[in-house]
């Protein structure tokens, strides 16, 4: 039974309805916009494993997760909007 709930969850939870949420995103935003937030899956592994498995936040997972938000910022920044 525990084999069987493990796989409807990770057919349901983690495949399907990441998909559909993806999917809706660019819908949404658009493909080139929506394939820059991949690179956020670092950093929601990192919350996340810190939130629910308690483990502790290493130097490299911090440097990680600042670099990953720091390079989603700079793409998304647009120099020539500035006045």
């Amino acid at each position: 039974m525990t084999h069987l709930l493990n796989i409807l969850y990770l057919g349901l939870g983690a495949s399907a309805l990441c998909f559909v949420t993806w999917n809706l995103a660019v819908k949404a935003l658009g493909a080139v916009k929506t394939s820059v937030y991949i690179y956020m899956v670092p950093v929601i592994t990192v919350v996340t494993s810190v939130l629910v498995l308690k483990e502790p936040v290493t130097w490299i997972s911090a440097v990680g997760t600042v670099m990953a938000v720091a390079g989603l910022f700079l793409s998304e920044y647009d120099r020539w909007s500035v006045s």
